[in-house]
């Protein structure tokens, strides 16, 4: 059924009318489609304009049919990207293991709900928990009356959440680890610090202790923070420990845990070489692990041995690419390198770059000890501090040899130090017990540790790990944890995402701008969902999500 005009002439005279018409096909004439008229509305130019909206409301208030006048918006609230982080959730098994672990705490209120709220609220717009009540109030989580959402209810979750980590993580970690097929093969560890406003309740057992900050607030206490991640750059298992923990008195209990807790039997330990020291490769070993560990070129004798005997096999003209070369020693140690031209050449080029303007300040310095100006005149002390201090802040004290005697001040060009640096740049060595991997699938594969530091950021930027609002010792502990929960859901979807040049960030804040809430029609209240834009749907799509419709509005609990 249709509307149109028609167009007739009577005594010279043009009449154009509304009409209500319908298709239909006619049997008798082998079913062609004819048009028939339902109604006739009346002569256009007798309706104006500003009777058309009458004209409507009046049909819809004759047919039953709600009109704009009884349509009132009553809420709307966020919930594009809330609806993404809920399939994802169900998807990645959280949804599954906690609230089967929570069926049998015997709790009245929904536990795993409140921990699903609050790991969501670290992905969305991290804040504190008192704060996490009034964000909940702007947002569309199924099964959620934010009116009814109390503080306690979240601390005693946090309390649960910390008393079966050990079963939760576990589980939590295999089922993601079957999602992308994975055997735990290779397990990448590491370590950094998260620092504490005040001193609240500090006691001799706290966690919070002063120690090497990685946050360069010496002065802040902090706690440190072992993460292990597979080789997808999935959080498999973390461990705080106290801020005064150095990084090499961690590995023994994080190798321990994996082989007991996880049951890994086989597997490569990478790590850096600071944390990695002889008794932890003890433990590695014996744990029937293999490591794979980066060498500190300047400060390795193995290492230097191995460069200098390598650096005339190099090539090294505009068009060389990055090469690779494998040695095996006797006791099934094993040294893989890897040099690039590319990055030779650019190394090299800052670092001559650095050195001439420090050549033309320690220039101006010494100048000024033979000449006599306004002010107290420079003493050979004087000079010695301002060049020495120059370097150590530009990191260009090696380069150069300062020697302060009696008879005054001499600053030379250590060229033995500059001829190693060249040696070194652009080179990479590792060595490893692991005996099955050539030389460039080693290389690769300590390269993804950089993919740890990149889990850090995450945590300390998009997830706010800090500031901590907590300082009890076991609500730290739960907050670490749902930090790493809210890590593992925005590493899954960084997966998914990667194709597409977007950040996880950047796509839950597109997807927010699809809203939910309620409608009054007439006398009844129903759910509502604004309109898809093909934004949305691509991202949905990237992230291999069904798009929400509304009877997705109810689903859920908490």
């Amino acid at each position: 059924m249709f509307v149109r005009v028609a167009t007739s002439r009577q005594r010279g005279k043009t009449y154009r009318s509304v009409q209500i018409c319908e298709s239909w096909r006619d049997p008798a004439r082998g079913g062609k489609p004819r048009t028939r008229i339902i109604a006739h509305v009346g002569q256009l130019d007798r309706i104006r304009p500003q009777d058309v909206d009458s004209i409507i409301q009046g049909l819809l208030r004759v047919f039953g049919r709600p009109s704009a006048k009884d349509t009132e918006v009553l809420e709307g609230k966020d919930f594009g990207h809330i609806y993404a982080l809920e399939e994802i959730w169900k998807r990645v098994g959280l949804c599954e293991i906690l609230s089967r672990h929570a069926a049998q705490s015997g709790h009245e209120f929904d536990l795993a709900g409140h921990v699903k709220l609050m790991v969501f609220n670290r992905l969305c717009d991290p804040c504190s928990k008192l704060s996490l009540l009034e964000w909940a109030q702007g947002v569309h989580v199924p099964g959620l009356d934010a009116s009814k959402l109390e503080y306690h209810h979240l601390l005693r979750a946090m309390d649960w959440l910390l008393e079966r980590k050990e079963e939760i993580e576990k589980e939590v970690a295999l089922r993601m680890l079957t999602l992308f097929d994975g055997e735990p093969d290779l397990v990448f560890y590491d370590v950094t610090s998260s620092c504490f406003e005040g001193e609240r309740s500090v006691g001799e057992e706290d966690l919070r202790r002063y120690g090497y900050s990685r946050d360069h607030r010496p002065e802040r206490r902090q706690i440190v923070l072992g993460l292990v991640l597979s080789r997808e750059g999935l959080p498999l298992a973390h461990h705080v420990f106290p801020g005064d923990r150095p990084d090499k008195k961690t590995v023994s209990e994080v190798v321990r845990d994996l082989r007991e807790r996880f049951g890994i039997r086989r597997a490569v330990f990478v790590g850096d070489r600071g944390m990695l020291s002889e008794e932890n490769l003890e433990a590695i070993l014996d744990a029937d692990f293999d490591y794979l560990m980066s060498l500190p070129l300047r400060h390795s004798k193995a290492a230097r041995k191995l460069l200098e005997d390598l650096e005339r096999k190099w090539k090294k003209g505009p068009e060389a690419r990055e090469q690779f070369y494998l040695e095996e020693q006797e006791g099934g140690l094993r040294y893989a390198v890897a040099f690039d031209p590319q990055i030779a050449r650019e190394s090299r080029q800052s670092r001559q770059e650095r050195l001439q303007k420090a050549q033309g300040f320690i220039e101006s310095v010494l100048h000024r000890l033979g000449s006599r100006g306004r002010g107290r005149p420079l003493t050979p002390q004087g000079a010695f501090e301002q060049i020495h201090d120059y370097l150590r802040d530009r990191k260009l004290l090696r380069y150069f040899r300062l020697e302060l005697t009696a008879k005054g001040l001499t600053v030379t060009a250590d060229e033995e130090a500059r001829r190693f640096e060249n040696l070194i740049d652009g080179k990479l060595v590792v060595e490893t017990s692991c005996g099955e991997l050539g030389a460039e699938e080693l290389i690769l594969r300590y390269k993804e540790l950089a993919d740890i530091e990149q889990a850090f950021r995450t945590l300390k930027s998009s997830l706010k790990i800090r500031p901590v609002y907590h300082w009890t010792q076991r609500r730290i502990r739960a907050h670490v944890f749902l930090c790493v929960l809210a890590l593992q859901v925005h590493r899954f979807m960084g997966t998914k995402l990667a194709r597409s040049g977007l950040s996880v960030e950047r796509s839950l804040e597109r997807l927010k701008t699809v809203k939910a809430g309620t409608l009054r029609l007439q006398a009844q209240q129903v759910p509502y969902l604004t309109a898809l834009t093909e934004t949305h749907k691509e991202l949905y799509e990237q992230l291999e999500l069904p798009f929400p419709k509304v009877k997705d509005l109810s689903q859920g609990a908490l």
